[in-house]
């Protein structure tokens, strides 16, 4: 039986594939690939060492001829091999860094790197790649091997409380249903909704009866227990996806270690996994609540959190020449409030906070190219209402209209959009013989420009944080991103100076029509800074 075993860094790899070995009968072989070139190396070699010490593992150095090593084992017993990165690396790579043109592996791999090389500089990528994505490559390895602290004595007593609380919501669906059953099962919960309490459903299918989040949704006005059901599921999760499952993946010092991934998103954000920790929920108060057990390393840290205000807005009036939206933003005014104003057709002292919450919802919702459809369903009104919503918004930001079209025509000419540093995403859903795969494409092609530029810029951010934190010598670093936030984990002595370089590099990395700006809190915990 033949492993492979692939993550990022620090996610468990080793560890894993330890475990499996041990669990075969006959010798344990560790074939270490690792050829040290400084302290770092040493050390992660020492630390493969003393893991695997008392294990029974015969270890056996080999750079790069695994043949003759494997050669020189017991047919019969088990090899681990760590890693196969590092063999390739051997391989293709001399001492100095530079390639070695007479390994074995090298003229493929530099026909495929002349080849990239070529057709970067053909779609004027090369300055996105060399410029950006390959200097965030340190950042990332440096984030992801730093790790963010939590507090697992304080998470585990959450999710104590959540158990109860999840019990809770149990009896209460019990006795709306009149019985026990399997509330996670969805055939025994779709013969209860629809068969004892006979609820309105769809044409149940071979599988039975669907309770999916949106089935659930139109049935809230029908019956109380679907409130039950659905915070049920909420509170179900919390403890099984973040509770436990960052518990489990928390190293010996209580830190946790994501994988961030570059190419995970069509738009340029970077995805998080292993766990996702970009993906922490912060909409409920129980959700957010995790984030108070994110913790800074001791009691001589704090954390330094740093998020983009309305940034796909600033980028909207920037990118659609926008002089309406260009002006609010220059003149400091409540953008939501100017916007109500406007769609409404009231004075801005007369906008109620109802009024600034639904052209928040059309802000937003024009840079994802909502239709009147799904912005009736957003706010709870008529169709009809919706569509004028918008059309009073289009009428206002003239030039964002005309942005939205021109657009969309460019990505049906071409194929794909650009963000504002060339980086292109491809639209094959325009090609589509179905209407609504192609409407599909066009909501697309009117949010990537927005969305991928926003990317981009957190990019540039976080390479510049990096590199000026470095400069200034001072016990600080960067150990996460979510999106359009930054956090760093700083001493207490240099949070200031820390917090203004974070602030600096951020509100700088690009420059636009409109400022970009930066909501900074400080705190002992993430959840003070939200």
């Amino acid at each position: 039986m033949n492993y492979f075993l692939s993550g990022g860094a620090k996610n468990g790899k080793s560890s894993l594939a330890q475990r499996i070995v041990c669990a075969q009968p006959g010798p344990r072989y560790y074939l270490a690939t690792m050829i040290p070139h400084d302290d770092e190396d040493l050390l992660r070699i020492r630390r493969h060492i003393d893991d695997r010490a008392g294990l029974g593992f015969t270890t056996v150095e080999c750079g790069t001829d695994i043949l003759s090593a494997l050669g020189r084992m017991d047919p019969g017993g088990a090899v681990l091999l760590d890693s196969v990165t590092a063999l390739l690396s051997n391989e293709m790579f001399r001492a100095d860094g530079t390639l070695d043109a007479d390994a074995p592996a090298a003229p493929v791999i530099y026909r495929i790197y002349e080849a990239t090389v070529k057709k970067l500089a053909e779609d004027k990528l090369d300055a996105l790649f060399y410029d950006m994505e390959t200097p965030l490559c340190r950042v990332l390895y440096e984030m992801e091997s730093t790790g963010f602290k939590i507090d697992r004595t304080g998470l585990a007593a959450y999710g104590e409380q959540l158990t109860s609380l999840q019990k809770q919501f149990e009896e209460r669906i019990y006795t709306l249903a009149g019985g026990e059953f399997n509330i996670n099962s969805p055939k025994q919960l779709g013969e209860v909704l629809f068969e004892r309490l006979q609820l309105p459903a769809a044409k149940k299918t071979k599988t039975g009866y669907s309770t999916n989040a949106e089935v659930l949704e139109k049935l809230r006005p029908y019956h109380p227990i679907i409130d039950e059901v659905l915070e049920y599921r909420k509170v179900t999760k919390l403890i099984g996806t973040y509770v436990e499952g960052l518990l489990k993946v928390a190293d010996a010092d209580g830190r946790i270690h994501t994988s961030f991934k570059q190419t995970g998103t069509a738009t340029g954000r970077l995805s998080s996994a292993e766990p996702n920790l970009q993906n922490i929920p912060i909409r409920t108060e129980a959700g957010h609540e995790l984030r108070r057990y994110f913790i800074p390393r001791d009691h001589d840290h704090v954390l330094i959190d740093a998020d983009y205000s309305q940034i796909e807005l600033r980028l909207l009036a920037h990118i659609a020449g926008d002089e309406t939206m260009i002006n609010a933003f220059l003149s400091g005014e409540d953008i939501h409030a100017s916007t109500a104003s406007a769609v409404f057709g009231v004075p801005l002292s007369a906008v109620t906070p109802e009024l600034r919450k639904r052209a928040k919802a059309v802000n937003f919702g024009i840079v994802y190219g909502i239709g009147d459809y799904s912005l009736s369903v957003d706010l709870g009104i008529t169709k009809k209402q919706a569509g004028e919503y918008i059309a009073n918004y289009l009428a206002r930001f003239h030039a964002i209209d005309s942005y939205l079209k021109d657009t969309v025509r460019m990505a049906y000419d071409h194929g794909f959009v650009e963000t504002i540093f060339g980086r292109r995403r491809y639209i094959p859903e325009l090609k589509a013989s179905n209407k609504m795969m192609r409407s599909f494409g066009e909501r697309v092609a009117m949010n990537s420009p927005i969305q991928g530029s926003a990317a981009d810029i957190i990019k540039i951010a976080m390479v510049n944080t990096r590199n000026a934190l470095a400069a200034a010598n001072i016990d600080a670093r960067l150990i996460l991103q979510v999106h359009d936030e930054l956090v760093v984990e700083a001493a207490r002595s240099c949070a200031d100076e820390a917090a203004m370089i974070l602030r600096r590099e951020m509100e700088s990395a690009v420059h636009l029509s409109v400022p970009l700006s930066v909501d900074l809190t400080v705190g002992d915990r993430w959840y003070e800074n939200k």
